[in-house]
This record gives structure tokens, C-alpha cells and sequence, in this order.
């Protein structure tokens, strides 16, 4: 005849060890990297237990039943005390977290020291593995499991027990995303052509070429954009705001000059200027040519534009003739300054205005300085108007305006897809 178990002190120890693995299958990682100088290599790789807790207790011991974590934050031990019945069981919960900086993933878990019964059992560990494979630098993984004694097993043990398992965690970091830096040789010749097999071909990446700008920009340098930020009061708010949006327009060997990239709003237009605002982006003077060409080209009156870098000029438009002198130098051609009529390259932008009317503006202003008619009026066409320069006896214009800064001979910087000044 088959004996009743006493139940009243099944007792089951249950241990979680994580172990802490870190497989690096190249060269040692270390503080300090030398190439050619010191580089700072500095991480860590630190995965602990946080907020063990017992969430649901059905059945079992409440004051024996425990989660504990270790001092050292690599182990939690679970107790359950005192399963009563099949059915009875005690959900826990616990935090795996990454302190460390290095992203940690999933190497093996390995059940080990199974031993008792298979009566009771422990669900829900497997899905460190299957749901939480990998834990980024400052994130949490939280697990639930339970320890039961099924319905389905029936009511009969054979003896009192303690029934004990252990569960090994192995993380390894992650180089999932290591970094993917292209390095390269080439062996250019003194033009900076890339010397291949004996031939000379241009490098497919523009080579970056550094120091006096007025020394290093070239005419395909033109139209590029360039990192020049100038704080302007907004004449509507009175308060100040950043133009950032500059282009390279010429280089003279003395200077540089740069021009808005766009027709600019009517409310940075500087007051002591003394231009009248017909609508958005149109200025003109309803007193004469000359105190619009006057309001446009003294450099006092947009000096704030200058301000973004020390030793530098502003206007309120670039002159006829370093218009000029920049479009030739930019296509080959060898147009005069004396045109009544200029038709333009209507595919860059850096000479005519952009594709989109501004509320009807379509010209943008020159600042004129020629010897004969000063009393007339240069402007651009835009794309969507006709595209040429022309002047005329005007007392006022509907055009905009585009800005240029003059930077002086001393500002360094490096060209490549860009232009960058160095602050």
C-alpha cells in the first residue's frame, strides 16, 4: 500500500547564479591605445540583479519564502517554503541590468544542478534567451518565472524534499555594431591627382585642402556652403536671430565674399538702412535710385551681418562686378561689365534666384558701383523670370535682397564638400 506523503515541509531552494563572461576574440581591450599619440580606450562590461521581489505567493510559506540578491549583485537565491497542495506555487520577478557602457548579449544559459523531483516545476527563465538577447548600455531586462507544484501531477509525493536547481547566465559584449571606418591610401601626385599604375586620374573623393582661404578657395569652390553664422535684430521683434545660410560667391585673392543663399526676409533688413518695404521680400526707396543704391551699399548700415567674424564687411548685395567676374571665372566666359543685358545659366542657383517666387519677388539687387548711369538700378532674374542681369532708370524695384559678407585675408578654414571656417 502506497504511503501519504506529509506535505507540510517541502522546501524548495532555488538558485539563480549569473556568471559574467567577456569574450573578446581580438587583440585585449585596454585603457590605453597608442597610435602614433594616445587614444583613450575606457569601458565597462558590468551586468547585475536589481528589484528581486515575490509577486504572487499561492499556497506557500509567506515568511520563509524569499528573493534575495548578493552583495556583489551576481546572484539571486529564491526560496520557496512550504508548497501546500498541487496547484500552490510563488511568482517571482527581478531586474538583469547592463551598468556597464558596452552593449551585453546572450552567450548560453545552462540549467545546471537539476536535482528532486519532477513534480515541481520552474517556468519562465528560458526567455532570457529567446526575449531578451541583448541589453544596450543603461537598459533593464525584466524576467518573471514561477516555481509550482502542477494540478497535473497529482497529489503524491514521495517523501519530504528539498528540491534545489541552478540556472548559469553567460552574457558576452556585443560587436554587432562595431565601427565600420573605411581606412585607404592613396598616392597623389603634387596637383592632387591619385597616381594609378602609372596614369593619373582625379580621386573620386575631393581631397580637403586647409589654410588661408583666400589662398585655398578656387572657382569650383563656388556656391559651396560655408559655416559663417551672423546674429541680426529682427527690425519687427527687436530681437536677435541667427543667418546661417551663406554661400561661397568669389574669392578676389584679397577677400572672400559670401551671399545669402536666398532672397532675404524683410525683417532683417537693416532700420538705418532707410529702405521702404513694398511687401515681403520687395525693398525699394520711393525717393530715388540713389538713396536705394546708397541704403544697399554702406557698409554701416549692415554691419551686424559682419559680426560673425572679426575684420569682416557686409552689404546689402554683391557689386555688379564681382558678379560678373565670379560667373566667368565659374563657367570660362569672358563677359564684359558693361552689358545692358546678360542671359544666365539658369541651373545654379548661386547666381539666380531660386526656383520658388517669393510672393512675386523674382529679382534680387546689385549694389552697382560703375563710373556711368549711377542713377541706374542693377538687378538678377530668377529661374521663373527672365534670366538675365539688366539695369534701368528706376526710382524703386521689386526685388529682394541677398547680402554679402567680405571676410578679410587672415580667416583660415579648410575646403571640401564644403567650406569651414575655423573659429
Amino acid at each position: 500500500m502506497k504511503r501519504r506523503i506529509n506535505n507540510k515541509k517541502i522546501i524548495i531552494a532555488v538558485l539563480i547564479v549569473l556568471l559574467l563572461a567577456l569574450a573578446i576574440g581580438y587583440a585585449a581591450f585596454s585603457d590605453i591605445l597608442t597610435i602614433s599619440g594616445t587614444a583613450n580606450a575606457k569601458g565597462t562590461f558590468d551586468l547585475e540583479f536589481q528589484n528581486a521581489e515575490v509577486v504572487k505567493n499561492i499556497g506557500a510559506d509567506i515568511e520563509k519564502t524569499t528573493a534575495v540578491i548578493s552583495e556583489d549583485k551576481d546572484t539571486l537565491t529564491v526560496n520557496v517554503a512550504d508548497l501546500s497542495y498541487p496547484g500552490s506555487g510563488v511568482e517571482f520577478a527581478v531586474d538583469i541590468v547592463n551598468v556597464g557602457s558596452i552593449p551585453a548579449e546572450i552567450k548560453a544559459v545552462t540549467p545546471t544542478n537539476i536535482t528532486g523531483s519532477e513534480k515541481i516545476k520552474v517556468t519562465g527563465l528560458d526567455v532570457i534567451k529567446t526575449d531578451h538577447p541583448k541589453i544596450e548600455p543603461g537598459d533593464r531586462c525584466n524576467i518573471h518565472f514561477t516555481v509550482e507544484w502542477p494540478v497535473a501531477s497529482g497529489e503524491i509525493l514521495e517523501d519530504e524534499s528539498s528540491i534545489s536547481f541552478g540556472l548559469q547566465i553567460e552574457y558576452t559584449q556585443s560587436t554587432g555594431e562595431a565601427f565600420e571606418g573605411e581606412t585607404y591610401h592613396s598616392d597623389l601626385d603634387k596637383e592632387g591627382n591619385v597616381i594609378n599604375g602609372g596614369e593619373v586620374e582625379k580621386p573620386e573623393r575631393p581631397i580637403t585642402k586647409e589654410g588661408k582661404l583666400v589662398e585655398i578657395i578656387e572657382p569650383q569652390d563656388y556656391g559651396k556652403s560655408i559655416n559663417y553664422v551672423a546674429t541680426v535684430t529682427n527690425n519687427e521683434t527687436q530681437e536677435t536671430e541667427e543667418v546661417s545660410n551663406w554661400k561661397v560667391l568669389y574669392n578676389d585673392k584679397n577677400n572672400i565674399y559670401l551671399i545669402l543663399d536666398d532672397f532675404m526676409p524683410n525683417n532683417l533688413v537693416p532700420i538705418a538702412a532707410g529702405l521702404d518695404i513694398l511687401e515681403t521680400h520687395k525693398v525699394y526707396s520711393k525717393t530715388s535710385s540713389t538713396v536705394l543704391l546708397n541704403g544697399i551699399r554702406t557698409e554701416s548700415y549692415w554691419s551686424e551681418f559682419a559680426n560673425g567674424v572679426e575684420g569682416a564687411i557686409a552689404r546689402g548685395a554683391p557689386t555688379f562686378e564681382v558678379f560678373i567676374k565670379s560667373y566667368n571665372e565659374t563657367y570660362g566666359t569672358n563677359i564684359g561689365i558693361t552689358p545692358s543685358i546678360l542671359a544666365l545659366d539658369t541651373n545654379n542657383t548661386l547666381y539666380v534666384s531660386h526656383k520658388e517666387l517669393h510672393n512675386g519677388v523674382a529679382r534680387y539687387l546689385l549694389a552697382n558701383e560703375l563710373s556711368y548711369n549711377t542713377e541706374y538700378v542693377w538687378s538678377v532674374g530668377g529661374i521663373q523670370t527672365n534670366q538675365t542681369v539688366n539695369h534701368g532708370r528706376y526710382y524703386y524695384t521689386d526685388s529682394g535682397i541677398r547680402p554679402i559678407v567680405i571676410l578679410p585675408n587672415t580667416v583660415e578654414g579648410t575646403v571640401g564638400e564644403t567650406v569651414e571656417i575655423n573659429y
